[in-house]
């Protein structure tokens, strides 16, 4: 799956953020948790909805958990041009065990609450 190249403003700072990942280990079970992508576009960014098929896309994918953040960060970074790059993926625990990978350029990730979310 390509995401598909969008044409903005150079020098736009970017985060995009998904509490929806989920991807399949090696035993078959469903690893869960959040996607965090930061980057500096030098014109370019990617399609939302592209991204959103693609994050989906990775449910029918057998991944290690500490490949997943590599993953993404090479299908962005093959896809559109951008300055430092980083993917933060945290996953929900399992076995007693959370695990924060990341990939790429660091940086301090900001959750936001979701204002539109029902209680």
């Amino acid at each position: 799956m390509n995401l598909e190249k969008r044409l903005i403003q150079e020098g736009t700072h970017i985060e995009y953020s998904s509490p929806e990942l989920l991807f399949l280990a090696d035993s078959g079970q469903p690893y869960r948790g959040s996607l965090h992508v930061d980057f500096l576009s030098v014109g370019e960014t990617f399609d939302l909805i592209g991204f959103k098929k693609y994050i989906t896309s990775l449910r029918a994918v057998t991944l290690n958990a500490e490949d997943i953040a590599y993953e993404i960060y090479t299908k962005i970074d093959t896809s559109i041009m951008s300055k430092n790059l980083g993917v933060v993926v945290d996953l929900s625990a399992r076995g007693g065990i959370q695990q924060r990978l990341s990939f790429g350029t660091a940086f301090d990730v900001v959750k936001k609450a979701n204002i539109f979310q029902v209680s």
